[in-house]
């Protein structure tokens, strides 16, 4: 008898189940539920949680006026075009690569995930963590308009081009590479 990680009652969420999950702020809490995808086209009112779902991919024209949570969740996918007004949380997820074309209005963590790539010129309007990642290296162009977290990751070089407008922690990597042209608003941090 194979074992199965989907709980029994694992379902896509449809328009009608969502109603269970909506509060009065349109925040849509789906945490620990059993749903495996949302529709496409979703737009939450609020933040959206899918922390601990096995939700693999988020839907296509997905808007979050809020912050999104998706950590230690099973996502991978995130479609382009998705807009995100506040953070967007990561951590434990199964993120592979960041695609071009998401906008998120706050932080990016990273955490403990399996990330490899980040695309050029990446914009992150707050902080930016890539913590215990499997990321080599930082897109050329990129701008952090908060502090960059790298500790555990395998960054050893930095790109040529590099804005980060508040401090950088390196939680212990050693840079072999220093940027040429880096902005940096705060101090280094070992």
């Amino acid at each position: 008898m194979a074992l199965c990680s989907l709980p029994l009652n694992a379902a896509p969420l449809d328009q009608y189940r969502m109603l269970n999950h909506l509060d009065n702020y349109g925040n849509l809490d789906l945490r620990n539920k059993p749903y495996t995808s949302l529709p496409d086209g979703l737009e939450v009112k609020g933040n959206l949680n899918i922390a601990k779902t096995s939700i693999k991919s988020l839907p296509k024209n997905l808007t979050v006026m809020g912050s999104l949570d998706a950590s230690n969740s099973q996502l991978e996918l995130v479609q382009r075009g998705t807009k995100i007004r506040g953070y967007a949380n990561f951590l434990g997820s199964q993120i592979k690569s960041w695609p071009v074309g998401v906008q998120v209005g706050g932080y990016l963590n990273f955490t403990d995930t399996p990330l490899e790539k980040l695309p050029s010129n990446m914009k992150v309007k707050g902080d930016l963590s890539v913590s215990r990642t499997l990321l080599t290296e930082l897109p050329e162009g990129i701008v952090i308009e908060g502090s960059l977290y790298i500790g555990g990751s395998k960054i050893v070089t930095f790109p040529d081009t590099m804005t980060v407008k508040g401090n950088i922690y390196l939680g212990g990597n050693v840079i072999t590479k220093w940027p040429t042209h880096l902005t940096l608003g705060g101090a280094v941090a070992r």
